[in-house]
């Protein structure tokens, strides 16, 4: 069994949202948002600008708010057994131009995307854990910080934590 810290990064920009076309080996090709597996020593922070910078060749200071951070356990799918936690962070306007530079061999494409474009094909991933906190978080359904938690499987319904801050 594997475990792992993975970071997304929300990048917004004149009504765009930066995202990735990723193909894993034995998959279609998808549009995600850039992003990966954090590297050992490494806090998430970190991980987050680095992602951008591999994933886009944009270079993003640091996060500026947490989006969400989720939580699950994967069985039964070889290399992802395990569990996981994803933290999700927007940024402010990168610097750059884009260049993919994806030493994972992942990324195909970068592109901006317009919001309404990028929400759909964000809701077209089959995954519930990286779509729908993702998707709650980018309509305004929940409130930026909330925990989202699969305690009965990734095909259950999650049990989302808001952050009491996120109320005032």
């Amino acid at each position: 069994m594997t475990s792992g810290i993975i970071v997304s990064a929300i990048v917004e920009q004149d009504g765009h949202l930066l995202m990735v076309r990723e193909q894993h080996p034995g998959h279609p090709p998808q549009w995600v948002l850039p992003g990966g597996l954090s590297e050992r020593g490494e806090l998430v922070h970190q991980a987050f600008v680095r992602e951008v910078r591999e994933e886009t060749g944009l270079i993003v200071a640091a996060p500026t708010e947490l989006a969400f951070v989720a939580q699950y356990t994967i069985t039964g799918e070889p290399g992802w057994d395990g569990e996981w936690t994803v933290f999700a962070f927007a940024a402010g306007p990168p610097v750059g131009r884009i260049d993919v530079a994806d030493p994972d061999g992942l990324v195909l494409e970068a592109a901006w995307v317009p919001f309404e474009d990028a929400v759909a094909r964000l809701a077209e991933h089959h995954f519930k854990p990286r779509r729908d906190p993702l998707l709650a978080y980018l309509t305004e359904e929940v409130a930026p910080g909330a925990l989202w938690l699969w305690p009965d499987g990734v095909h259950a319904a999650p049990f989302i934590v808001q952050s009491s801050l996120s109320a005032l």
